[in-house]
């Protein structure tokens, strides 16, 4: 059986998707042996290392821009400075994440490097009279993939999207949305905005595709968009991930389910609820956990410190205190707390907690403050690879948010980490791998119940050992399996 995912990663043209749905379906699937398609309608010259770092290159892949830009290059090539033509008088200024070129003394073009190894090309900004002319994307196969001309208020004019050998194979004006292309699988050379033209490019690929095949679509305004105007003659499964369509629910726009989709998914019983509503028919649509577990050893007894990993969409004053109050009666705890909110307020808090922070001998002094304020880390949102790592080596995960993480849920239940929730979700069952507070007042006894006796934790992972089962690699396919098997009696 082969499954054909299209994905919505028009976000990560120079990133890397964390946390996403399609990406974990594509390692679920390869994982049971299954022949996986990638049908990718995104620009994304940085491809390779997307498949690469989330290792599932062993999927295919056909990309709407490579068929447009006429592209048959599959390997990653770096480029050097020599590659490019420069002004003969230009002047190269190496910084950390950059590369400034100077030409008579003038700003002529920034060379932007790949985070985080600052050693690949990313993008050239070219620049005249101190104004921003153009934006020259680098695609890692080793080509300058597409051009965009800015007037002299820095907004967009058009952009080119050039074949390997530099030529224009689609140009789009961003005055009026037109597209020009010239292609040998149609005799259109006008659309009227690129969605048309990847529209009929989409079409065109389907048509080589069984009709008896899957296709899943992550669910967008942009997916649904496709889905009307090609209308595929394969089965379509359309998933909803929450922190996608929660957006789209902010702004009041209708998740609707186009009429040709036979089936759809989402990720918690919270979104079934909100999504349900969208639906005219119910017994359609399905719940599906978007990570696996797996059992994997945790390293805490190792450490010098035992750590509690707080995932923080908002901390309040009350938790802090109470997290506060419990560091400073167990001396080998550290905290860190991953939270894109400012945390300028409790970084004064501690340092005038500090203050009064004395060693082992009770005795306060520079080192004793300074050992209390490292005891305390912020952190920043966290991709996948190193919230794994922070997991493995945690004693307690606490998350008070309205919605709990499931990526670093579905990690403590790997890890046998015990949960502190205040709101019940599928990968909490309290009192057996962790506590669900009724109450903030509560917060303080529930860490004390892990943090004074080991015992606690050693039932923590008994539960979570039955749990690994049931959110499995194994147990998770079952359900994509039910799945397929409803849409083919349907179709008898």
């Amino acid at each position: 059986m082969n499954l054909h995912i299209i994905p919505d990663w028009h976000a990560y043209s120079l990133t890397l998707p964390e946390f996403n749905d399609s990406v974990h379906q594509t390692q679920l699937f390869l994982s049971q042996g299954q022949a996986v398609e990638l049908i990718l309608v995104d620009y994304l010259p940085k491809l390779r290392q997307i498949l690469s770092d989330k290792a599932i290159e062993s999927a295919q892949t056909w990309s709407v821009y490579d068929l447009l830009q006429q592209i048959s290059i599959k390997d990653a090539k770096p480029l050097a400075l020599s590659d490019f033509s420069w002004p003969e008088n230009a002047q190269f200024v190496y910084m950390t994440d950059c590369i400034n070129v100077q030409v008579a003394g003038k700003h002529f073009a920034t060379i932007s490097l790949e985070y985080p190894s600052w050693t690949r090309f990313e993008k050239v900004d070219l620049w005249s009279n101190n104004k921003h002319t153009q934006e020259l994307l680098i695609d890692d196969r080793g080509f300058i993939s597409r051009v965009t001309t800015f007037d002299d208020n820095a907004v967009i004019l058009r952009r080119d999207y050039l074949t390997p050998s530099g030529d224009v194979a689609v140009q789009e004006d961003y005055t009026t949305g037109v597209v020009t292309t010239q292609q040998t699988w149609t005799t259109q050379t006008t659309f009227t905005t690129m969605s048309e033209l990847i529209a009929a490019a989409l079409a065109h690929h389907l048509q080589t595709i069984p009709e008896n095949e899957y296709l899943i679509f992550a669910q967008s305004q942009r997916a649904n968009f496709f889905i009307d105007k090609v209308a595929p003659k394969q089965p379509i499964i359309l998933n909803y991930q929450a922190k996608r369509t929660d957006e789209q629910l902010a702004k009041n726009l209708l998740l609707k389910s186009p009429d040709t989709t036979r089936f759809s998914v989402t990720d918690t019983k919270e979104q079934y609820g909100k999504i349900i509503t969208q639906l005219n028919h119910g017994e359609t649509l399905a719940i599906i956990p978007p990570y696996v577990a797996a059992k994997k050893n945790n390293h805490r007894e190792i450490q010098p410190f035992s750590t509690i990993y707080w995932q923080a969409t908002t901390i309040t004053s009350t938790a802090f205190d109470v997290v506060s109050a419990v560091i400073a009666n167990h001396p080998n705890i550290l905290v860190l707390i991953e939270t894109a909110q400012s945390h300028t307020a409790f970084d004064e808090l501690i340092a005038k907690n500090s203050l009064t922070a004395a060693n082992a001998h009770g005795i306060v002094d520079s080192d004793s403050q300074m050992a209390y304020k490292t005891r305390f880390q912020f952190l920043p949102p966290q991709t996948e690879v190193q919230r794994t790592r922070y997991i493995a080596n945690t004693r307690i995960l606490l998350d008070l948010s309205e919605r709990p993480d499931q990526f670093l849920q579905t990690q403590a239940i790997s890890f046998g980490v015990p949960q502190i929730n205040s709101v019940q979700t599928e990968y909490l069952i309290p009192n057996k791998n962790g506590q669900l507070l009724s109450d903030h007042s509560e917060l303080i006894d529930a860490l004390n119940f892990y943090l004074d006796d080991n015992h606690h934790l050693s039932e923590t992972q008994e539960a979570t050992h039955q749990m690994v089962a049931d959110f499995s690699d194994d147990m998770v396919w079952i359900k994509w399996q039910q799945i397929f098997n409803k849409i083919k009696q349907r179709n008898l």
